[in-house]
């Protein structure tokens, strides 16, 4: 097969998979037949605008028969691929996929210990405590004038999360929370309770450890 230049197909071939975009990776697993590259991708890029990277895994077997005219086999054999990758990504680099309780909400938001200024995050999640993906909010001390509701809740509710946690550093290494910390996270409790978007904890990573408001009975 002559493959034209400039495509996503001959970057990969080229560079490795590692080089592709969302849409060339995306064509690529979605497309059965190599001559159907370039009729694949307008379908790849409806997914990914639909669904968007860390929700395509919503994607229903249905739509991709649909869209992309897969069977019903060639469908889950995708979705499966989907799973599998989460799976190894998750395993791989020793990251927690499901939410479960404090300390796998730390190991979801550990990495931000050595921050040099406070960094708030917060990881997004399913009805069923999946992690659909991290946000960064801020980066700065943690106040209630400058982190708001708004903030914090704005991707959650365009990513369709069912619950969220919030994290934030101490550069000192000391999580021990502050009045404002626990002010803070009183009142995001509260704007999550009336958007019906579950503030499951609010994580102070410290240096080698962390402090769980949830856990201390602090909201």
């Amino acid at each position: 097969m002559v493959v034209r230049e400039g495509t996503g197909w001959a970057r990969l071939q080229r560079a490795g998979v590692a080089s592709g975009t969302p849409i060339d990776l995306l064509t690529l697993a979605l497309c059965r037949d190599p001559q159907d590259l370039e009729a694949t991708e307008p379908h790849a890029a409806h997914l990914l605008r639909q669904y968007r990277m860390r929700q395509l895994g919503d994607v229903s077997a249905a739509e991709l028969q649909e869209r992309v005219g897969m069977d019903a086999y060639e469908s889950l054999r995708f979705l499966a691929t989907l799973e599998l990758g989460r799976r190894v990504g998750a395993s791989s680099h020793g990251e927690v996929s499901t939410i479960t309780g404090d300390k796998d909400a730390y190991e979801a938001v550990k990495h931000i210990e050595d921050a040099k200024q406070e960094k708030v995050i917060t990881v997004l999640l399913d009805t069923k405590n999946h992690i659909l993906g991290t946000i960064t909010v801020h980066i700065g001390t943690l106040d209630a004038s400058l982190i708001g509701p708004r903030e914090v809740f704005r991707d959650a509710v365009r990513e369709n999360a069912a619950a969220l946690v919030v994290a934030h550093n101490h550069p000192s290494g000391d999580p021990t929370p502050s009045p404002e910390d626990i002010a803070v996270t009183k009142r995001l409790n509260e704007v999550g309770e009336i958007l019906g978007i579950r503030l499951l904890d609010h994580i102070i990573v410290g240096k080698g450890k962390y402090v769980s408001l949830r856990k201390e009975g602090k909201f």
